[in-house]
């Protein structure tokens, strides 16, 4: 299982069942991710872990690309964020040159209720 930290308001949507798409950069540790994987999610505020599947995996060359595919809310974001606002997000994060040297990567992911 892989496991991955989110802040805690992000952690909470993943939770709630409400984001269902991660956004990362497509770096070594998400490469080998593969959809049927389990992925761990651990609150950074809190501690506490929430466990999801990967159901599809997707990957881009920007931001703009990736979040061009999804609505604001699947990724995490207020209902009527810009993708340009999303992509300013995202770059607070990781930097454009992470994201030339990666790419990113969408993973479509859904909670398990344990």
């Amino acid at each position: 299982m892989s496991t991955m930290q989110l802040q805690h308001p992000q952690w909470q949507l993943v939770q709630a069942g409400t984001k269902t798409v991660e956004i990362r950069l497509n770096d070594p540790k998400r490469q080998p991710l593969q959809v049927g994987d389990a992925i761990c999610f651990l609150d950074l505020e809190t501690g506490q872990s929430v466990r999801t599947t990967l159901v599809a995996k997707r990957t881009y060359a920007s931001f703009a690309d990736l979040l061009t595919n999804y609505t604001a809310v699947e990724v995490g974001s207020a209902p009527h964020t810009s993708v340009a606002q999303m992509v300013v997000d995202m770059l607070t994060i990781y930097s454009a040159e992470q994201v030339r040297q990666w790419g990113v990567v969408a993973l479509t992911i859904k909670r398990l209720v344990s």
